[in-house]
């Protein structure tokens, strides 16, 4: 939400501004069970009057009508099928941070396993909204009275694990890329508790790189600063990539491994992947 945009502080009167909070809310709508589950979370929610559901392809070109819709708003919510955020992701390429972001595989549904969606899982969806979660104040360790998005009370620290590779996303990458990006889920799910437990939020970002940019591929940045920097002895290398041959349609297409401790690595090991999220915030 941009700031010019943000509601009036309530704080005093505990209650939201006047005629309610005006929510517009964008849902990935991926091909997956949770991508279809924030959809129909998201007509559920409008149906309710939590707020009304809006085209994210419109979000995507920018046009007119959504723009002015997103203009009105009091608050932009985005529900996003797993931690990639791609309604997010979309909301912030258009100049918007969301004020609330649900992520359903964080609420404990998996991803995969069909299109047939439950009644329990769209509620557990809504129910989610309804509560507040994922709200910009829950992550940064805001409490603030009544609703209102003033954004009293103490701070909160970010975790941005940003991971790069070529292929449109991370079933059409490289193999060791996709590797490198199933190790980063994993990681996360193991440490996103326990860092929320210490008052850190984690947000993982994928970005999709043009063929042109494949010696950035296979690499993880930890708020803003490499892997490699990161963890010292680490050394950057490259080797012969098969599948990123067949991506590129190039022959002799080299992709990047990393060098550390007298091992060569193709794929980033989940250990070192979890190390340097704990150097990046200077827990160790």
């Amino acid at each position: 939400m941009t700031e010019q945009n943000t509601p009036r502080c309530a704080c005093e009167s505990g209650i939201e501004p006047e005629g309610g909070t005006k929510r517009i809310i964008f849902a990935c709508a991926g091909a997956s069970k949770a991508g279809q589950l924030t959809n129909e979370a998201a007509v559920r929610l409008t149906k309710e009057g939590y707020g009304k559901i809006a085209c994210t392809a419109s979000l995507a070109v920018s046009t007119p009508s959504i723009t002015k819709k997103v203009e009105a708003a009091d608050e932009v919510v985005v529900i996003d099928g797993c931690p990639v955020g791609c309604a997010r992701q979309i909301a912030e390429k258009a100049g918007i941070t969301p004020d609330q972001e649900i992520v359903v595989t964080d609420l404990g549904i998996e991803k995969g396993g069909g299109l047939d969606l439950s009644e329990e899982d769209v509620e557990t969806v809504v129910s989610a909204a309804w509560e507040g979660k994922g709200r910009t104040e829950e992550e940064k360790g805001r409490r603030p009275s009544g609703g209102c998005g003033c954004g009293c009370g103490g701070s909160m620290d970010t975790l941005v694990i940003e991971w790069r590779h070529i292929g449109r996303d991370i079933e059409n990458t490289c193999e060791r890329c996709g590797a490198t990006g199933r190790a980063v889920m994993d990681v996360v799910e193991q440490i996103r508790p326990i860092l929320e437990e210490e008052g850190i939020a984690v947000r993982v970002v994928e970005t999709v790189l043009e063929n042109e940019a494949i010696t950035e591929s296979n690499s993880i940045l930890f708020n803003g600063v490499a892997l490699e920097i990161l963890i010292e002895g680490m050394e950057v290398t490259s080797t012969p990539c098969a599948s990123c041959s067949c991506i590129t349609g190039q022959d002799d297409v080299e992709c990047r491994a990393v060098e550390y401790n007298g091992e060569r690595y193709e794929s980033i090991p989940p250990e070192l992947i979890a190390r340097a999220a704990l150097k990046a915030l200077g827990l160790e």
